[in-house]
């Protein structure tokens, strides 16, 4: 019968601290430091370190990548910005900063970015402080135009190289924050209601009741066309 194999004590030592000694140099990951920020003055710094809600870019399907998510392109975004035309004086209506807001500015230029000065002041880490400018032309319209911004303004997925005509229905990107641009310059008149009906509308019995019968409009057979001349 063969002696049984003894067990070296030394080589056992040995192998484990080499094991020791490998899982002492696992490199960890570092984690963010907001003291990495780099930025040209204390505010933006203040603001970087601040706890703000910002968007995800792959998150937010753009127009390019819209059909990838099972989000038709066309579909129309969350916020937006309406310029209205009349005659040879022009306004925006917008909801970029939490609520309808009408915009009047006497040169018919609206300025977007990080600074509190601008016209649509966005507090947005992607934003340059003077990031674009919506401008409106007379006899052309309005016009989107970037200010040499550093992450660029982008209309319909393309980056802007130079002054771009807006369209109805056109989608922009500054920064994280995307919206739909609309136009607004035909009007027309809606033809008066009649006295008698408009009577029944406002009526102390219909505000009480909070609903009226289309067919109770009928029984005098009052069309609303016809005014009395």
């Amino acid at each position: 019968m063969s002696p049984e194999p003894s067990l070296n004590k030394s080589s056992i030592h040995g192998t484990s601290e080499r094991a020791t000694a490998e899982a002492s140099q696992v490199i960890l990951p570092k984690t963010f430091e907001t003291s990495s920020v780099m930025d040209g003055d204390g505010e933006d710094i203040a603001f970087a370190k601040a706890p703000t809600l910002m968007i995800d870019l792959e998150e937010t399907p753009s127009s390019e990548g819209a059909e990838s998510f099972g989000v038709p392109p066309e579909m129309p975004l969350k916020h937006y910005i309406q310029g209205v035309i009349q005659g040879q004086q022009s306004y925006l209506i917008t909801n970029l900063l939490g609520e309808s807001l009408t915009l009047f500015q006497p040169q018919m230029v609206w300025t977007i970015g990080r600074n509190r000065g601008a016209a649509l002041p966005l507090r947005d880490r992607l934003l340059s402080r003077r990031h674009a400018v919506i401008m409106f032309v007379l006899q052309e319209g309005f016009h989107l135009v970037d200010l040499n911004s550093m992450n660029g303004s982008y209309l319909n997925g393309t980056r802007l190289q130079q002054r771009q005509l807006l369209k109805d229905g056109d989608r922009i990107r500054l920064g994280t924050v995307e919206f739909n641009f609309f136009i607004s310059q035909i009007s027309r008149t809606i033809e008066p209601i009649h006295p008698e009906v408009l009577a029944r509308f406002t009526s102390s019995k219909s505000c009480q009741e909070g609903f009226m019968e289309y067919s109770a409009l009928e029984e005098p057979e009052i069309l609303f066309t016809d005014l009395p001349t």
